[in-house]
């Protein structure tokens, strides 16, 4: 069912050379986390976006640790071209990069996913932007058949629970980060009390 899918996909869109351009540049969005990375360190610039980027930046180390360490070594799922070689015309036609490592989940899917989720905790609604970009790479992983859906589908859920995970983990250490704040000035004004 998987691969009948991107076979679908191959033969109702990859015609459009304009779309498969597009497609090949949106992708690049997630390539080794980089759409997530910058977004976790503009937040971590502004003071008062800086515990948004610890939960984003939480969140993706939550997901490379589960994607790229366990689930991607331990499933060793191969990529859709060693089961349908004749898609490597398609990737050599618009010169799109061929990785190598094993294909479930996708980590361009889960990265964006966990980014977003995080987001989303804190900003509700305005989080939407994030989400859709989440998406759209997702789509552009299925599109240009880098990935099975089904790879997609649990790089979605799996980054969607990192990002959870990120959210909470860091309302924990906001809360230690304050706590500990506000006992150095209890101190501070405890000590300045007994110098008066």
């Amino acid at each position: 069912m998987d691969l009948k899918i991107l076979q679908w996909f191959a033969a109702t869109f990859h015609s459009q050379t304009w779309l498969n351009y597009i497609m090949k540049y949106v992708t690049y969005i997630g390539e080794f986390g980089a759409g997530a990375i910058a977004l976790a360190l503009i937040l971590l610039i502004f003071k008062k976006t800086r515990w948004a980027g610890v939960a984003v930046a939480v969140s993706l180390i939550l997901d490379v640790l589960i994607v790229n360490v366990i689930l991607k070594m331990s499933v060793n799922r191969p990529r859709p071209w060693t089961e349908w070689p004749d898609i490597k015309a398609f990737y050599s036609s618009i010169s799109v990069r061929i990785p190598t490592d094993s294909s479930f989940p996708s980590g361009h899917t889960a990265s964006l996913f966990a980014a977003a989720t995080a987001l989303a905790f804190r900003y509700k609604l305005k989080s939407l932007p994030a989400f859709f970009v989440a998406l759209l790479v997702a789509c552009s992983r299925i599109y240009l058949c880098l990935h099975y859906p089904s790879d997609v589908l649990a790089g979605m859920l799996i980054g969607a629970a990192c990002g959870v995970a990120g959210h909470f983990i860091t309302l924990k250490i906001q809360k230690i980060f304050y706590e500990q704040r506000k006992k150095e000035e209890d101190k501070e004004n405890t000590d300045s009390g007994k110098q008066e």
